[in-house]
């Protein structure tokens, strides 16, 4: 619950992008790098801190992330200008950078199985995600005179967090005398494992793109401007994602080539749809951010699951964060693309573009992971 909690402060501006542009003067760009600043901020920490909580515990680690969370909260609610937003953006990064690595290792240690941890940190992290969009979304809807209150409501949930933290056990108990910082790191009889899961992580640039600009691209293109509906749109993929690791994640470890044609196959709808007229091109939008996110869901559990099912407890959280360092480098990429684009050619070609772009991503990520794995299937040769 406390890394969902975390999670769901990062997402909460998702719906509310096109009030902010209105309310604070925001340009397309500006309001991709809005979000892509906090997935810098995410990278930055996880490589300075991504193995912190491997030598002074999971507890403190997760409490520091908390607090950042709520003071990111206090300072959206009560901001005045854009700075304001971009510095409250900064703190939601700094908090998904420490609590993402170390919640992921936490539940594995508690769980004792890379497989089971990693399904429960994805789901908890999906959840967190997508719950974000619609609080903020109905929230600010029932209570127009504080648009920012749902903010606020994050900062006293995360305090809630922290008192409830303190009361589990840490599953480090040996920790170092010393605190040194370091990048995270993959042990060497890891590597081919780490590769293998890596390629798993490409949904995340549609994440990033598709949290930055559904909210823009639903009231510019698709005319659609009730708070509500863009916060249940803005939650529809992290939704499916939260479906595809229930319903495909034993599928896709089996057969990745099929999570691959699915990410490839929804991205080419999500580039359709903003040239279409009328109706269908927002039912082919859906569409496509539908089985884009039950493919990323599917995917992205399987690869963690991969990449930890040989690592030791004292390398857990390194390896962890270095995982979600590749994820958090699409998801800004993505953002960010979609952002330049925009504003060259308009918030509809942008996504068109990106659309394509993925597709051909997906479409070279199964042709290495076939070949990587070296299954006709293109399955993971040992269980996770």
């Amino acid at each position: 619950m406390t890394y969902a909690v975390a999670m769901c402060g990062t997402t909460m501006p998702t719906a509310l992008y096109p009030m902010l542009q209105d309310e604070y003067g925001l340009s397309t760009a500006a309001s991709t790098q809005l979000f892509a600043i906090y997935a810098i901020v995410v990278l930055v920490v996880l490589c300075t801190f991504g193995s912190l909580s491997d030598a002074i515990g999971r507890k403190p680690v997760m409490i520091l992330g908390l607090l950042a969370a709520a003071a990111s909260g206090m300072l959206y609610a009560v901001a005045t200008e854009a700075p304001m937003l971009f510095m409250a953006r900064v703190l939601s990064g700094v908090c998904a950078g420490l609590v993402t690595g170390t919640a992921t290792a936490y539940l594995t240690d508690l769980v004792s199985s890379s497989a089971r941890g990693a399904s429960i940190s994805s789901a908890a992290n999906m959840v967190g995600l997508g719950s974000g969009p619609t609080m903020a979304a109905f929230l600010t809807f029932f209570f127009p005179s504080a648009p920012m209150i749902a903010f606020g409501v994050h900062s006293v949930l995360s305090g809630l967090c922290i008192v409830l933290l303190a009361l589990i056990r840490d599953s480090v108990l040996h920790r170092g005398h010393l605190l040194t910082l370091s990048l995270p790191r993959v042990p060497r009889l890891a590597r081919r494992d780490f590769c293998a899961g890596g390629f798993m992580t490409l949904g995340f640039a549609v994440m990033g793109g598709c949290t930055a600009m559904t909210s823009i691209l639903v009231v510019r293109a698709f005319d659609i401007t009730d708070l509500r509906l863009l916060g249940l749109i803005g939650s529809l993929i992290f939704a499916a994602t939260t479906v595809g690791q229930k319903l495909g994640g034993k599928i896709v470890s089996e057969r990745g080539l099929l999570g691959y044609i699915g990410l490839g196959t929804g991205a080419l709808l999500i580039a359709l749809a903003p040239q279409l007229a009328g109706g269908p091109a927002m039912a082919v939008y859906l569409a496509g951010l539908i089985l884009a996110g039950l493919s990323h869901g599917a995917l992205f559990p399987v690869g963690l699951g991969v990449v930890l099912r040989r690592i030791e407890l004292r390398h857990r959280a390194s390896v962890s964060s270095a995982f979600w360092v590749l994820g958090y480098a699409l998801t800004a990429l993505g953002a960010l693309g979609l952002g330049w684009i925009g504003q060259l050619a308009g918030e509809s070609m942008a996504v068109t573009c990106f659309g394509v772009v993925i597709a051909l991503c997906a479409a070279g990520c199964a042709l290495l992971h076939r070949r990587w794995v070296g299954l006709p299937t293109g399955g993971i040769p040992t269980s996770i």
